[in-house]
């Protein structure tokens, strides 16, 4: 009795669509009568008659759709109130399962960024694919357990401080938690770095899972300006940054890597596909030079977006403007890899630009006009922020929101799954609020000046 209550009280707001299709029910049925009664036919009973006819049929189509939409809505808004009045409602007309499919989601990137996106965009859904690069010398293992370590912690579904500091944990012999969980992990997979990252991935909660990009040992090269090969991302990163010589491109040795398992499928099933934020020739572009995942990206119907990181790299990015990343990803990869690109233009205090100038490395210009050219549709948003380190990153809450926003202008709410999905994200983003964070350290009155290279 409750339920049939609530169903005729305001909370849900189907009553006047309803009444709308009983109208036209009621208006049809007498067009439909008075056809029938009509002893003879003249114009104005033809004409009042359609009239019925068209008035009838827009009232009852009208109304259904609009009382699928608004169910459609209310399932989505379910899934994020805690109004627990209208939630007995909206229980009847969906399972609560289906609320929790949400959006696929494949991000490529590395880094501090990676890691700020990745907790960000845990706020939209729970089937997150992590791809990090394990393309690098043998001797680098560390950094590539590091790497992932990254990835888990920023994707953990419960208290992230907590996962965070027991996986940096150490032990009195100085062997930290995530080498002891690694160790083990490799041990259960034959020695199998690759498998063992997909093993980690999966003993712990997380927000979907972290992959690897390839099952093969590879390394990096690079071809420099000059036309000398350098071998391993640290030759990589000191030959660039000591001789000043600009990355032409880089390459795998070996030149075919096979994608690790699961790393296609999660590509084919996503509807978002995000690129960066990250090391672009280190970190992003090795995992784009296997062959198999560059195509699939490229023949993905998914939303495909870039990050772009908000500094350059000292070493591999000097003096690199958007549009330059942006080519530098298409002569690499391919056109077709990226639809849209988003940058962060923020006031910062100066003094913290000029803290990344003395490392060789400054603010991204973002040119319009050139990246136009691209092909590639730019967003760009306030997104910057300074964290307690003095690092200069993106802001997670606001980076989601703009690749969301993106996400929820590519739907086609005439499609009832994509509806579902947009009205949820929608509602998320509404809802969405920073209470008790701390403020980001920003100075939107203060404008940023570059240091001005001699």
């Amino acid at each position: 009795m409750n339920n049939l209550k609530d169903w005729f009280g305001s909370g849900l707001k189907i009553k006047r669509w309803l009444l709308l299709v009983l109208i036209g029910t009621v208006v049809l049925s007498y067009g439909i009568a008075n056809m029938k009664l009509s002893t003879q036919l003249n114009v104005q009973s033809v004409i009042t008659t359609m009239l019925l006819f068209i008035i009838g049929i827009i009232a009852i189509v009208t109304g259904f759709i609009m009382t699928q939409r608004r169910i459609i809505q209310a399932v989505a808004e379910a899934g994020n109130t805690s109004n627990s009045r209208n939630l007995n409602i909206k229980k009847l007309i969906f399972d609560k399962k289906t609320l929790d499919k949400s959006i696929k989601v494949v991000v490529i990137g590395q880094g501090d960024g990676m890691e700020a996106l990745l907790q960000g965009i845990k706020h939209f859904s729970n089937n997150i694919t992590s791809i990090v690069s394990t393309i690098d010398d043998e001797a680098d293992k560390n950094a590539q357990i590091a790497e992932v370590r990254r990835a888990i912690v920023a994707l953990a579904e419960n208290d992230k401080d907590e996962l965070e500091s027991f996986m940096n944990y150490k032990s009195k012999t100085g062997i930290d938690m995530t080498t002891m969980i690694f160790d083990a992990m490799m041990a259960n997979h034959s020695n199998n770095f690759s498998r063992a990252v997909s093993g980690v991935s999966d003993v712990i909660a997380i927000a979907g899972r972290v992959l690897p990009s390839t099952v093969d040992k590879a390394s990096l090269g690079a071809v420099l300006s000059d036309g000398s090969r350098i071998h391993g991302k640290a030759d990589i990163l000191l030959g660039g940054s000591s001789r000043k010589l600009p990355i032409e491109k880089v390459f795998l040795i070996p030149e075919r890597c096979a994608p690790a398992p699961g790393v296609i499928k999660s590509i084919k099933e996503a509807d978002l596909i995000i690129i960066g934020p990250g090391s672009l020739y280190t970190g992003i572009i090795p995992i784009l030079l296997i062959k198999e995942i560059a195509d699939e990206i490229k023949k993905s119907k998914a939303v495909k977006v870039f990050v772009s990181n908000i500094m350059t790299e000292a070493g591999q990015t000097d003096g690199y403007s958007l549009s330059d990343h942006i080519n530098a990803l298409h002569e690499h990869a391919g056109k077709g890899i990226i639809d849209y690109c988003i940058a962060s233009d923020s006031d910062i205090m100066p003094e913290y630009i000029r803290m990344y100038n003395k490392k060789n490395s400054d603010v991204i210009e973002i040119d319009k006009t050139r990246i136009k050219n691209t092909g590639v549709r730019l967003a760009v948003e306030d997104m910057s922020i300074v964290d307690k380190n003095g690092k200069i990153r993106h802001d997670s809450l606001k980076l989601a929101k703009a690749i969301i926003s993106i996400m929820i202008a590519s739907l086609d709410i005439s499609d009832n799954e994509q509806a579902l999905e947009y009205y949820s994200m929608k509602n998320k983003l509404k809802n969405m609020n920073s209470n008790g964070k701390k403020k980001n350290v920003l100075f939107r009155d203060v404008k940023v000046i570059p240091n001005k290279k001699k």
